[in-house]
């Protein structure tokens, strides 16, 4: 679950306002949720995520959501470790 606030624009952003300033607000939340799988020596990884924005101050409202698939070279796996016996 992810909670987010947005106000734009940045305060470090260094446009000046030629037409005026455009500031805008809006709070979101929403689920997320991710898969990752092998895909033969490499691997994949499927991301859902959604939000609702609301609250919104000068600019509109509503749903988003994102679908991304990656693929990466596979994590080299741990080392191995040595069993220590101490007497």
């Amino acid at each position: 679950m992810s909670l987010v606030k947005s106000v734009w624009p940045p305060a470090d952003s260094g446009q000046a306002a030629i037409l005026g300033d455009f500031k805008s607000r809006v709070f979101a939340v929403g689920p997320q949720i991710g898969f990752i799988f092998p895909v033969g020596e490499m691997q994949g990884y499927l991301n859902l995520k959604a939000y609702k924005e609301f609250a919104a101050e000068n600019r509109p409202e509503g749903w988003n959501g994102w679908l991304t698939l990656a693929v990466s070279p596979a994590a080299a796996p741990p080392p191995l470790q040595s069993t220590l016996v101490h007497k």
